[in-house]
């Protein structure tokens, strides 16, 4: 079990350093790719090239040394031969007076070599002779000669000064810079026709069926994804006409036949059938034009700049017969909606809480940060808390709107058109009963198109 907890974590680890996009994705693994080549061809120099070339050098400044060893084991009292020697064909110059010896210092970038270099000599020599690289002011390498009498070997390295710093360093970070900048941009360019891709699902999402894309440049991968979903969508935009059509027949072919049968219940003269039936017929009539409004979701109506506290007196006018409704209206500022949309789930609220729930309704707005908030309350029984997003989809309806008519699309409505204009939606139960509703609207936001 533990273990099994170890791999959880391990794993969750994992998903949670991975990049989340394909851009950051393709430029880490096209990144590692061009690490590890730059770190295989400084390998390939060091290993081939620099490595045989010190050990090279140090084999023959051992054997100048050996000169100089030699000399002294040999007993020669005349040392400025030997000198004068080394210098002419080892360019080394032999240093005597301990006040002229360097100062060993650390230096870890060149100890990489001079490691090198004193692990060869000390093959060459049979002992160990300390190495010691002086940059400034001119290359140097000094060396402690293998002799019982202290004394140290220069030997100025004048072609070390012909190396390019600028080159090394833009070989060694540039390169992998600029080929990680260039996978970025490769990237982004790649990547950017999904994101046109992402953005047009979206509005289609959102209605706008009439969405296309552009077929005419990119790669062909793209323009073939491109036409396909310009075909997807006109395929939709056909569907939506052809919806549109029928339920324009069916409100005209359905309406017809209902108004007959009310003008008969009219003349009837069993008045208690009569109103039965006429009652009937009305909510046959309202369950229509629910149905009609669910599937006309207002996605084409253009935005205006709209007064919610005026827009609000309005509706609560039109109920005024029907439940009593209180209306608080805060300071804020006019909001970019759909008039038509919005009046119809302000209406849908109030048949709501005129059918399911008890008056008094209290509409109330006011103004918090960036968000304009309504608040929408009845007095009857509220709702089952764990059927609250239930009762936000098509169809779905609570305990106590089974025993009366209607459609189950009153609450459907209100959620698409909050969700049309970037709202949020949210139902609870008021702690002093009742049925709570509130709508965020965002501020100085343009609604999703």
């Amino acid at each position: 079990m533990a273990r099994r907890d170890a791999k959880g974590r391990k794993r969750g680890l994992l998903q949670w350093l991975k990049p989340r996009s394909s851009v950051m994705r393709t430029t880490l693994v096209i990144g590692i790719v061009v690490l590890v080549s730059q770190a295989l061809s400084i390998a390939f120099f060091w290993q081939n090239l620099y490595l045989p070339e010190i050990r090279q050098h140090a084999h023959t400044s051992a054997l100048r040394l050996k000169m100089l060893r030699d000399a002294e084991a040999s007993g020669s009292p005349d040392a400025t031969d030997i000198d004068a020697a080394l210098l002419r064909f080892g360019n080394m110059v032999v240093v005597r007076d301990p006040t002229q010896f360097p100062g060993p210092r650390d230096k870890w970038f060149a100890e990489i070599f001079t490691d090198r270099f004193e692990k060869q000599l000390r093959v060459e020599l049979g002992q160990t002779s300390q190495v010691y690289f002086q940059f400034k002011p001119v290359p140097t390498l000094w060396v402690s000669a293998p002799t019982r009498t202290p004394m140290w070997v220069s030997e100025e390295l004048s072609f070390i000064q012909q190396y390019s710093p600028g080159i090394i360093i833009g070989w060694v970070m540039g390169v992998p810079l600029m080929a990680i900048m260039a996978i970025v941009v490769l990237a982004r360019q790649l990547n950017r026709p999904l994101k046109r891709l992402q953005l047009a699902a979206i509005r289609v999402g959102r209605g706008l069926h009439s969405t296309q894309l552009d077929i005419y440049s990119g790669p062909t991968e793209i323009r073939a994804v491109n036409r396909a979903f310009n075909l997807m969508t006109q395929q939709i935009h056909q569907a939506e006409r052809e919806r549109t059509v029928m339920l324009a027949g069916i409100s005209h072919d359905l309406r017809t036949p209902l108004t007959r049968m009310r003008l008969t219940a009219e003349m009837m003269s069993d008045r208690d059938l009569a109103h039965g039936m006429i009652a009937d017929v009305e909510d046959m009539d309202a369950i229509l034009d629910q149905f009609i409004a669910f599937m006309r979701d207002g996605s084409e109506e253009q935005r205006e700049s709209v007064d919610l506290n005026a827009l609000l007196q309005d509706v609560a006018q039109q109920f005024e017969h029907q439940i009593e409704v209180r209306l608080e209206a805060g300071e804020i500022p006019p909001l970019l909606l759909r008039r038509l949309s919005f009046k119809r789930l302000l209406a849908n609220l109030l048949q709501n809480a005129n059918r399911y729930g008890a008056g008094p309704v209290e509409l109330r707005t006011e103004l918090i940060g960036s968000q304009v908030l309504l608040h929408c309350r009845d007095h009857g029984p509220g709702i089952d808390p764990t059927r609250v997003q239930e009762l936000l989809e098509p169809f779905q309806r609570g305990e106590q709107a089974r025993t009366s008519q209607g459609s189950g699309l009153g609450l459907a409505i209100v959620a698409r058109i909050v969700r049309q204009h970037n709202g949020g939606l949210t139902l609870e139960n008021h702690p002093e009963g009742g049925l709570h509703i509130r709508i965020r609207l965002p501020v100085g936001l343009r609604p999703a198109s």
